[in-house]
């Protein structure tokens, strides 16, 4: 029988995606899992889409007789699920995931809010000019790109359960470093989100106090959908 699993994540602004690509790629390896050759298992961690479809073009070529497609990340819904393959924002249809092997299944981790059709690639990106382009006054920029993000609830914890936050004289660890992040907007971007902030302030912490480890609770939709914390003007 020939097997393989394609195993897909976009990181940004989400800590647990590598994790959940951990877990899933150790379930498989598990007697439990069907014991799994390592070598059966492909991880695409935020892939160009071109490589993407040249990768899934392979696949159908081997005439598998079964794939597992497991995804984890940013995602919406126009007519069909569409997945948000990296920072980019290029989007890939889960029409273009489906049948690969005569037996397959699917596994998508990943929100499904409602978007316009119409929104490709280019018009994630060009959402952002957009508003920047009608917009009149810092105010109002940061007010439609607010309004843009889906309804949602993102929570940010300094710290894990069980765990302790710590302060200094020059203000708490977490704090001071998830400030630090919004004046480090990446090159190109002219917003920051909350995860892509929190992830940087993570990572900062982590290395200054080792037994605090930040946490958050975020909506896994795409990146034009999410909730901003900083922008660029």
């Amino acid at each position: 029988m020939k097997r393989k699993a394609l195993l897909l994540g976009n990181t940004r602004g989400l800590q647990g995606v590598q994790l959940d690509i951990h877990r899933f790629s150790k379930f498989l390896i598990s007697d439990r899992g069907g014991a799994w050759y390592r070598d059966e298992i492909e991880v695409m961690e935020n892939p160009a889409k071109n490589d993407l479809q040249q990768k899934i073009a392979r696949l159908r070529s081997e005439s598998l007789d079964y794939l597992v497609v497991m995804f984890s990340g940013h995602g919406a819904h126009a007519r069909t699920t569409q997945l948000e393959l990296n920072r980019r924002g290029e989007l890939i249809g889960e029409q273009e995931l489906q049948r690969i092997a005569t037996r397959q299944l699917n596994i998508y981790d990943c929100c499904r809010e409602l978007m316009e059709e119409s929104m490709t690639k280019a018009a994630v990106l060009e959402a952002y000019a957009h508003v920047f382009d009608s917009a009149r006054s810092v105010r109002q920029v940061y007010e439609k790109r607010i309004m843009q993000a889906t309804p949602q609830q993102a929570s940010l914890y300094s710290c894990s359960v069980g765990e302790s936050s710590y302060d200094s004289a020059e203000g708490a660890h977490y704090l001071s470093a998830l400030l630090a992040a919004t004046k480090a907007i990446p090159a190109g971007d002219q917003f920051l989100t909350v995860g892509e902030a929190h992830e940087i302030a993570r990572e900062k912490t982590r290395k200054q106090q080792r037994d605090q480890n930040p946490d958050a609770s975020l909506s896994k939709c795409v990146i034009a959908q999410q909730l901003i914390l900083a922008m660029d003007v």
